[in-house]
């Protein structure tokens, strides 16, 4: 719940800034963000997608194990961390679109504040997934 919050928080704190000063997050008052919003993070989210999903199904695995082990039901458990690998995938995807349309549609500052916001936005999701994902480990191996 408190993971769900900050995401939320975040998000009004970019669109804020987008809408109030965007030439803190648009390409012209931010190199960095002009020189990441691109093929590289496509390549950050990338590695962040291909590790996680790894870890992901190995994690689906470890839920299996302990469920006939203990003789316990844990489908929900296996859905959450299998809705959690889909949320990556999905992340990586809205990433790939955010790169292909960002050049085309993004062509005033506010434009390309909130492109860039959306692709910070990106990678806090996804490492909110693999925190999540990591404290669902930390309780299996208990």
């Amino acid at each position: 719940m408190l993971i769900q919050v900050a995401l939320i928080a975040i998000a009004a704190v970019l669109v804020s800034v987008c809408v109030a000063l965007p030439s803190v997050l648009s390409d012209a008052g931010n190199a960095f963000l002009q020189g990441f919003t691109n093929w590289e993070l496509l390549a950050f989210l990338g590695v962040i997608v291909s590790i996680t999903l790894g870890y992901t199904g190995n994690l689906h695995l470890q839920i299996s194990r302990l469920s006939k082990q203990l003789n316990i039901n844990l489908d929900r458990e296996r859905r959450a961390v299998r809705r959690s690998a889909y949320l990556l995938i999905g992340i990586l995807l809205c990433a790939i679109v955010l790169v292909t349309l960002k050049p085309v549609l993004a062509t005033t500052e506010r434009e390309t504040a909130f492109a860039n916001a959306f692709g910070l936005y990106l990678i806090i999701w996804a490492a909110a997934v693999m925190y999540d994902l990591i404290r669902a480990t930390f309780a299996v191996d208990r």
